[in-house]
């Protein structure tokens, strides 16, 4: 019995020195990227915010809701469009780069950029065409149509919130009832 105990010490002598090994190596990762900025931020020991710049995409009028099959029932859809208006002064802005999410009741999707003027479900376009590497741009003061394919039906009627976020700004926010049902 007495080996089997001498082993049980050897293998928790071992745990604790490698428990040793790497809090001092991740100890040393960190003192040396705090020596490669300079110095040690104001705040050490707190998580940084990045405060998000104010939207530079404005919603212009509503939201419409369709079937994206014609022939269908209006009581459910499953594509929206809109428009949307760059409003910032800092020229144009990449819509290729924006995140869309859609959110009605208790449905939520982050949708896919889609290159086609009809996406696919599950995914999103603009009415603008994208120069030879992926940008889609818009400039200061223009308008584009952003056009939405939904991966289910939703009933018409449904209050619909689409957020497009460009990377660093605020989202805009696009809200309304999404097709009306019929009487």
């Amino acid at each position: 019995m007495g080996g089997s105990e001498a082993s049980t010490q050897l293998e928790l002598a071992a745990i604790f020195a490698a428990f040793v090994a790497v809090t001092t190596l991740f100890s040393f990762v960190s003192i040396g990227a705090n020596a490669l900025g300079g110095k040690i931020p104001e705040g050490a020991g707190v998580y940084p915010v990045l405060a998000a710049g104010e939207p530079r995409l404005a919603p212009v009028g509503d939201i419409i809701g369709y079937p994206s099959v014609p022939g269908l029932s209006g009581d459910r859809i499953d594509a929206l469009t809109f428009i949307i208006a760059n409003t910032g002064g800092e020229g144009a802005v990449d819509l290729s780069r924006a995140t869309v999410t859609v959110m009605a009741g208790n449905y939520l999707e982050v949708l896919t950029r889609s290159e086609d003027l009809h996406p696919e479900p599950g995914a999103w376009t603009t009415s603008l065409p994208g120069d030879s590497d992926g940008n889609v741009l818009l400039r200061t003061g223009e308008e584009c149509a952003v056009h939405i394919r939904l991966d289910h039906l939703i009933p018409a009627g449904e209050t619909v919130t689409v957020r497009v976020r460009l990377p660093g700004d605020r989202p805009c926010l696009i809200a309304g009832q999404a097709g009306h049902p019929e009487d």
